[in-house]
Formats: C-alpha cells, structure tokens, sequence
C-alpha cells in the first residue's frame, strides 16, 4: 500500500540508511522518496555489498535510481578505485560518470565480462505502434518497460579500442562486453576462416545480440550461404527473416523450438509472421498433421503454438478435446484473429452452446476466454449468471493473467475496453433505465473496475467507502477526465485543503492528482521529492499545469535552474516540460547528461523548441561534445531525448549513429520533421526494431522511396507494407516458398484486422 511505503519513508527520512537494511526491505523499496536513498551510506572498502545493490538498481524508477546513485558519487570520485569491489554498478552508472580508460577495462576485463549490460527503460503511452509487444499498464503510478540494451558494452569496447589493437581472440575473451562489437570489425573479419567461430559466439551471448549487431550479422550470412546455421544460437536462430527460416535444417527448427518451448515470452516478442512461420515449421517437426483435424495429442504436441498456426486452424481443432483443454487454452497469449475464432468456438453447440442459455458452470468454464467474444456477444450472457461474484472471478483471472510471464510478453489488444464494459454493465446499471443508479461500494468498485462507474456514481459514494477505495481508484488510468474530477471534488471534502493533505495522501490519489487545479498545484510542498517525483512520472499535466508545478519547486525548495542536480531533474520527469526553453538552455550541462539516462526513458511531451534546447545542452562540451563524436552508445544513452536534435543533425547521420537511436525516439520526431531530415539511405540503415516504431502518422508524411526502405527493414528486405497496412506485396518469393510466404502474408494481415 502507499500509505504504507510513505509511512517507512518518513520514519527512516532522518537515520542513516544502510544498504544492507534497505535490501530487508525490498517489498518496500518502491515507497521510498529519493531524497530518503540519497542518503544511503556509501559502501566500504573490500565491502560484500555488490548484489544487495544490483538488486537495488535494477529494482527501482529512474528519480530512485538517480538518488540512490547520488550518494555513491563520493566514493566513485572521478576515480577507478571503487571498481574491483563494486563492478556490478557500471551497467547502471550513467556514460559521463564512467571514469574508465582501455587500459582499465583490459586489466579488469574479469570483472565485466559476466555481468548483465544496462537494460534502457522505456514508458510507452497507451497506445504502442503496431507489432510492439508491451505489457498492459494501466496503472496510474509510474511505469517503466524495460528493453535490453548493451550500451555499456559498446561503451568498454571503444575503450579498449583507444588502449590496444582489437582481435577476434581478444573479443571472445571479453564474455559478454563483445556485444558492444561494431559492425565494422565484423565486415573486418568476414572473410577470415574461423568467421563462423566468431558468429556462434557472438550468437549465444545472454540477453541476446542488440538489434544492430544482428543485422549485420544477417547480412553477412546471406553473403555467405555456405555458413552452417545450425552453429547459431537457437535464440538467434529464432529471429532470422522469413526467407531463411524457411530454409533452416530439421536439426535447426528442433533446437529453436526445444529454445521456444522453455523460453516463451522470447517468442511472444517476435514480428507477427515469424511467430506464423516458426509455429508452422514446429508442426512439421512435431508431425502434426494437416489433414484430419488437429486431436488432443497434437494440442498437447503443440502447446502455445496453436493460436500462431495458419488462420483457420483452430476451426478444425476437434470440439471435445479443445473443451477438455480450455484451462491451458486460458493461459496462452491469443493472436487477434485468434481470439475471433475461439470465440466462434465457444458458442457452438458442441461446445459451451449459445451464450442465452449458459449456465454459471459454463461462464466458470470459459473464464477469461469470455473476452474473445464480441461486447454484443458479452451482452447477451444470462442475467442469472452475471452475478457480482461471478464478474469477479472473470475479471479477476484476466488480471492475474496479465501480470503473468506469459502475460506481460503478450499484447493483444482487441476492444478489451468494451468487452469489460459489457460484462459488468448490469452490476453498474442494476438501478434500471428509469431509476437513478446506485453509486458503487468499495467491494463493488474492487470487483469490476473504475472506470467501468459514471462521474455521478463515483461522486455519490460514501466518504467510508471511498477512504477505503482510494488506492483502487487512484491507480486505474482508463478514468477519464470527467471521472477524476469527480473523485477528486470528494476527496478534497474529505481530506481538507491540498497545503493541509499529508504526503501519503497525495501518493495514494495516483492519476487524480493529475486533476489539481494551477492554484491547487501552488499549495503542494514540491520540494518533497517523493511528491515530486511521483507527479513527474505522470504524463498527463497540460502545459500550464507543469509550469505551475516547475515554479512551484524551485520556490519551496530554493534551487536555481543552473543548480539543479541529476536527481532533481530525474524526479521533475515529465515536469520538466514545464520549464522555458530560456531556462533550460541554463541547467548545467553536466548534471543534464548524467540525467539524460533517465529523462531519456520518458516521452517528454516538450514542445519542439524545447525539445532542441535540451538536445543542444547534451552537445556542449560539458556533456557529450559535438554530435560527430558521439558514439552510438550516446545516442542510447539519451533515449527520447534525442529525439530534439536539430534536422541539420539528424541529416548528418552516419550508419552507427543512427542504429544507436532507440524506437522511442524514432516514434518521437514529429512527422514532418522525419521525412525531412531523414533520407532513403539512412531509413534503410534501420533496424526492424526502429522501422517498427514508425507511426501512422510519420508514415503518412513519407515520400513512396522513403516508405518503401522503411517496410523493407521492418521486412528484412522481404515484404513490402503500405503506409497504412494495406496493399502488402511480397518481394520476389522463392517458387518453393509460397506455402510459408502465405503464412507470412496472413500473420500480418490478421494483425491489422
């Protein structure tokens, strides 16, 4: 509860915090104010404190994680000494504060070569671009996705590239820091004989190969088809393009789908008609016929594959042994055109039969699978079995589904909205079309949702009830506007004047707070930074609503722009935008680029001169320098906020530089600005990641050549993609291929259903 955790927060605010006492308390973690880890004690020489803080690190948000780091910069100092003891932090210690030279890196390489490279954390609005797979999030506290990102390792590499000559017996001593290998050395090596050696290793390391070491590597192989793919990684393997999947030995598929069966959510997070094409060649492998429907014994072969076979599979899946095996069917991540024909299936007589006449033994049976069901379909379900209890358990499964491995790697959004809206409708509306509706209790609100209650409902309910709910309310994010207002007219009868309200309950408002007025916003104490970093995570605030906030910080906390720290800026997050491009071309340089590997995980929403004043300040010599000397680990580094570069910039792009640019970024540029500044060529250095993040807008804007190389990166050179999803073509296919091809074709095609 976060009552609970401002509760800690104000207990421990004045001891002296160790770390080893915080890592007893890692269910609290979360509730405590930056201002509380700044004073963290800073770890003893020869100390065993590593782990609990790698843990920490990679646990907390970005203004966490920028105090906490705070107060280790005392003992980090500019110098290399902390290292031996304390090397687990240099995946999570910004670029500016790395101290390293080649020659450390070299002599320590031990202490590196194992560790887990920085993972870049992104927060996605509620609306992806198409083919992301995303976590649901519609929490209204801050939440961060997190993509894995070894720009650490490009970072030591280059390093040790200053200090000694690089070879390939010297990269593959290096363990995991080879990530970091730039295309370059590997055109350098291609033709040398153990290039394949090289390959596997560069393959096989965890977390996976960034996405443009892959697509160079790729490049090569299609050079060379003499290579032996079977010596690939099956992770690699697994995200090969379509065309040479295809092609892949038996041996091959077999090891990607013993990978895919232990490591399912990698799968999940693969393009649409890779997953079409792997779950076909894995029938083929598992000897799953075509003919004759698919049996029990085939299901239970194929498993989570099922919903990725061919568009019209599940419609020959035999009835009885599908209804046996609805409880695993319950757990699987369901394609949209996949949910279409479940839910076809659920409503034949065979099956649970017409939805008029289920009983509750049925609803139970069919569990989250109900949402594969149109609302009108929803709609129909009998009165009698649509209890509040029953409604629950429904809602309750999908919740918990959600937040499961599979879950979280699954994004399949498909009118969930509506389909919730129509199952809880009569427990919303039970007061009649000509009654006033009754206004909901804690219980009631807890087993639905919110969002599902009017305005005037949430605003009648009693003082009792919303105390107890105010958690559950503040946290869901599908509230309108409308809604929050009036909650938050009731909260501010029941707790008094906002400059009144203690700090845990402004915690618990969650996404309410984001209906405080400019003159509200005057009265908060901003100079709590657990307060402000908790408002900075928000991104709904308009423009003038962050101004107030900004204004209303430095005051209460008497800083200056040009003295604002890393962990300041950190937890302004989004607030930030409420400073003038005047003020922010004063904030310290320094201080800004050790921020920016926090600032770069938010979409600011800045206006476009802002955005640019913030880019200018990273090139200063105080922080990154001139734009051609940044390496592609900079521009991962200052995630979305590269996103303000100038066009003149962003036009001079070399093919390293622009692979360093991450989609959240990409999705960023206005669309304008993207078709402008960006040519053919270097919109053909993209990686499918990148190409994948182009917005419909941003599509809209390109000329035919630029869409054209964008479809053909996100394609892999294989399929053509109209600006809008539409009129997809292939490109020159294989005779013997067609079969796959089709899968392919069918896979997209259903996914912008």
């Amino acid at each position: 509860m976060l009552s609970a955790f401002q509760l800690l927060t104000e207990i421990i605010q004045n001891t002296n915090l160790s770390i080893a006492s915080l890592c007893r308390l890692r269910p609290l973690r979360s509730g405590l104010s930056p201002s509380v880890l700044q004073t963290l004690s800073p770890p003893s020489p020869g100390g065993s404190s590593c782990d609990c803080w790698r843990s920490l690190l990679s646990e907390l948000s970005p203004p966490q994680r920028a105090a906490a780091l705070d107060s280790l910069r005392p003992l980090m100092n500019g110098s290399q000494s902390w290292l031996p003891q304390m090397s687990c932090l240099v995946p999570f210690v910004p670029l500016k504060e790395l101290a390293l030279d080649g020659a450390a890196v070299l002599r320590n390489s031990a202490l590196y070569r194992h560790l887990p490279w920085s993972t870049q954390q992104v927060l996605l609005n509620s609306s992806p671009t198409e083919g992301a797979h995303v976590a649901d999030y519609k929490q209204c506290s801050p939440f961060y996705l997190r993509f894995a990102s070894p720009l650490r390792a490009q970072f030591l590499l280059r390093k040790t590239l200053q200090y000694s000559n690089l070879t390939k017996e010297t990269v593959m001593t290096l363990g995991n820091i080879a990530g970091g290998l730039g295309c370059d050395w590997l055109w350098l090596w291609a033709n040398d004989s153990d290039f394949t050696e090289l390959l596997r290793f560069l393959s096989d390391l965890p977390g996976g190969v960034r996405a443009s070491l892959r697509k160079c590597i790729i490049e090569e192989i299609q050079k060379r088809p003499v290579i032996d793919l079977y010596q690939l990684a099956p992770q690699f393997s697994a995200n090969l393009p379509a065309r040479m999947i295809e092609s892949l030995s038996n041996a091959t598929l077999a090891s990607i789908l013993e990978h895919i069966t232990k490591h399912f959510p990698d799968f999940l997070r693969l393009p649409p008609h890779k997953q079409s094409i792997l779950a076909e060649k894995a029938r083929l492998i598992l000897g799953v016929p075509a003919e004759g429907g698919i049996s029990g014994v085939s299901m239970d072969l194929l498993g989570p594959l099922l919903p990725f076979l061919d568009l019209g599979i599940l419609g020959v899946v035999h009835r009885e042994a599908l209804l046996l095996r609805l409880d695993e069917v319950k757990g699987y991540c369901l394609p949209r055109c996949a949910l279409q024909e479940i839910g076809q299936l659920l409503t034949e007589r065979s099956m649970l039969g017409e939805m008029s006449g289920w009983t509750l033994a049925q609803m139970e049976h069919a569990g989250r699978l109900l949402f594969t069901l149109s609302p009108q379909e929803i709609h129909r379900l009998p009165t009698v079995v649509v209890s509040p209890d029953s409604v629950e358990q429904v809602l309750d499964a999908e919740r918990r589904w959600k937040v499961s491995e599979v879950g979280r790697a699954c994004m399949t959004m498909d009118r969930e909205r509506e389909k919730k809206e129509s199952l809880v409708a009569r427990i919303v509306h039970r007061g009649g079309k000509n009654k006033k509706e009754l206004s909901p209790s804690c219980s009631d609100i807890k087993g639905t949702f919110p969002a599902a209650w009017s305005a005037a409902q949430l605003s009648g309910m009693l003082e009792l009830e919303l105390r107890e709910c105010v958690e559950t309310l503040g946290q869901d994010r599908e509230l309108s506007s409308e809604q929050r207002r009036a909650v938050w007219a009731r909260f501010k009868q029941i707790y008094g004047p906002v400059k009144t309200m203690r700090a845990e309950q402004i915690l618990q408002l969650g996404c309410i707070v984001t209906q405080l007025s400019e003159r509200e916003l005057q009265e908060l104490d901003l100079s709590n930074l657990g307060i402000l970093a908790y408002l900075g995570g928000m991104e709904e605030w308009s423009p003038k609503q962050m101004r107030v906030a900004v204004l209303r910080f430095l005051r209460r906390s008497g800083q200056t722009v040009e003295r604002l720290g890393v962990t300041e800026l950190a937890s302004l997050g989004f607030l930030l935008c409420g400073m003038t491009p005047s003020e922010m071309s004063r904030l310290d340089p320094r201080s800004l680029s050790a921020a920016a590997l926090f600032l770069g995980e938010l979409p600011l929403r800045c206006s476009e001169l802002q955005s640019e004043t913030l880019a200018t300040r990273l090139m200063t010599i105080q922080a990154f320098g001139p734009v051609s000397e940044w390496g592609p680990e900079v521009f991962t580094e200052i995630g979305t906020l590269a996103a303000g570069l100038s066009d003149m910039v962003l036009s001079s792009l070399v093919r390293e530089q622009l692979e360093g640019l991450t989609p959240a970024a990409i999705a960023l540029i206005s669309p304008s600005k993207l078709a402008v500044v960006l040519s053919t060529a270097q919109l053909s250095w993209m990686t499918p990641e990148q190409a994948g993040a182009v917005t419909p807008a941003q599509w809209a804007e390109l000329s035919s050549d630029q869409s054209q190389a964008v479809a053909m990166t996100q394609y892999e050179g294989e399929l053509i993609q109209d600006p809008r999803g539409r009129n997809l073509a292939l490109t020159q296919p294989s005779p013997d291929s067609t079969a796959v091809w089709l899968l392919a074709l069918g896979s997209i095609l259903c996914a912008l259903v």
